[in-house]
C-alpha cells in the first residue's frame, strides 16, 4: 500500500478523535506481505477512559452479515447444499413467502421491508413471528432495499442445513479454521474492561458493555445471521488476510474459490451491491461493509489490499453522525486517492 494512501487515512482517523467524532480506533491496512495494526485512543471518556489495546472486543453489529453469515452460504453452495436459486421455502415451511431465492436474501431484494419499528416493544416469539408472516413490499428481484430481515432468514436457513446452532456452527466451518479465537457470539468468560462499550440505553440498564447493541439479536438471545458477533482486530485482519490471498489457510480452502467467481460475477451485481457486500465501484471488485456500531471492513480484491477500522461511534449516542461523513472519506483513500471523496 502505497506510503501517501496510509498517510491519509491515518489523518483522518485522528482527526476524527481529535474532533470527538470517536473516542478512539482499531484499525488495520493490510498489503500482500504487510498487515499494520494501530491502537489508538479510548473505548471512551470518564469511566470507560481505557486506552485501546490488542484484544479488545468490538460488537461487529452488520458486518456480522459478511464475516459469518455469507461467508457460511458460500461454503454451502461450493459444497452443492444450496444453490443461489434455492428458494426460502424448501427449508424454512413456514414462512408467508416461500418463493424467495437466496441471491434475493443476499442482495437485499428479497421484497421485504427494511426493518420494524416497533422492535422494543417484541418478546423473542412476536420478533420472530413477526419476520416469518411479513408481507412483500415490492417484487422480489425489482429493487434493493437494505433489510436486516434477508439476514436473519440466511442465519436460520444455514442452521435448517447444517442442523446445529449458528454460533457452534460459523465456530466450525470458519472461526476455528482461521484461527479466530476470539470471534464469536455471546462471549463470556471475558472481563468486561475488554469490552468496547456501545450505546447508553436507560432500558438496558446504563452503557451497553459485553452484550450485542442490536435489540432484534438481543431478543434472539444475542444470535442471529444479521448481527450479535464480537472480534477482534486481529481476528478480522486474519480473515481479511486469507481472503485477499485466495482463500487458503493451513492447507485449507476456507473461502471457497466459488465466492470470488460470485463476487466478481456481474450478473449478481445490483445497484453497488454485490452477494452479501457494498460495492464501492461496481466496475471494480471492491468490497465493503459497515456496522451500525461503528465497525467496517474493506477489501479491494483487484489489489490485494485489505483496510479493517473498528471504532464504537455510538458511545455513547447514535446521535454523534461526525464518524460517518470521516468514515467515507478513509474508505475512498483506501479504494481511490485520486477518487474524489464521495458524498
Amino acid at each position: 500500500m502505497q506510503q501517501n494512501t496510509v498517510n491519509k487515512i491515518v489523518k483522518v482517523i485522528n482527526q476524527s478523535i481529535q474532533k470527538n467524532d470517536i473516542y478512539g480506533a482499531s484499525y488495520s491496512l493490510i498489503g500482500k506481505n504487510e498487515n499494520l495494526k494501530t491502537y489508538v485512543g479510548y473505548q471512551g471518556n470518564e469511566n470507560d477512559h481505557i486506552p485501546l489495546s490488542s484484544g479488545m472486543m468490538y460488537d461487529l453489529a452488520s458486518v456480522s452479515k459478511v464475516i459469518g453469515t455469507t461467508t457460511r452460504i458460500f461454503q454451502l453452495i461450493a459444497n452443492n447444499q444450496l444453490s443461489l436459486d434455492s428458494k426460502v421455502g424448501e427449508y424454512l415451511s413456514d414462512v408467508s413467502y416461500p418463493k424467495i431465492k437466496i441471491k434475493n436474501l443476499l442482495l437485499h431484494e428479497s421484497g421485504l421491508q427494511s426493518d420494524f419499528d416497533n422492535v422494543h416493544s417484541m418478546s423473542k416469539v412476536e420478533l420472530i413471528k413477526k419476520v416469518k408472516c411479513a408481507p412483500l413490499i415490492y417484487t422480489p428481484g425489482s429493487r434493493t432495499v437494505y433489510s436486516d430481515l434477508n439476514y436473519i432468514l440466511l442465519g436460520w436457513i444455514i442452521e435448517k442445513i447444517d442442523q446445529i446452532p449458528l454460533t457452534e456452527d460459523l465456530s466450525i466451518h470458519i472461526f476455528q479454521p482461521l484461527d479466530m479465537n476470539n470471534t464469536t457470539y455471546s462471549p463470556h468468560n471475558i472481563r468486561l474492561s475488554q469490552f468496547i462499550p456501545t450505546e447508553y440505553q436507560k432500558d438496558r440498564g446504563g452503557i451497553i458493555r459485553g452484550q450485542v447493541h442490536d435489540y432484534k439479536a438481543y431478543l434472539l438471545d444475542g444470535v442471529s445471521g444479521h448481527a450479535g458477533l464480537f472480534s477482534t482486530l486481529d481476528d478480522l485482519s486474519q480473515f481479511a488476510q486469507v481472503f485477499l490471498n485466495g482463500g487458503k489457510y493451513n492447507n485449507v480452502q476456507i473461502f471457497p474459490e466459488i465466492m470470488y467467481t460470485l463476487l466478481k460475477d456481474k450478473e449478481y451485481r445490483h445497484d453497488d451491491r454485490a452477494l452479501g457486500w457494498e460495492l464501492w465501484d461496481s466496475n471494480k471488485n471492491m468490497l465493503w461493509h459497515s456496522g451500525f456500531t461503528g465497525t467496517s471492513i474493506a477489501l479491494n480484491l483487484d489489489n490485494n489490499e485489505g483496510f479493517i477500522c473498528l471504532t464504537n461511534r455510538i458511545y455513547p449516542t447514535r446521535k454523534k453522525m461526525g464518524w460517518i461523513q470521516e468514515r467515507r472519506k478513509s474508505l475512498s483513500y483506501f479504494f481511490n486517492e485520486k477518487e474524489e471523496i464521495k458524498k
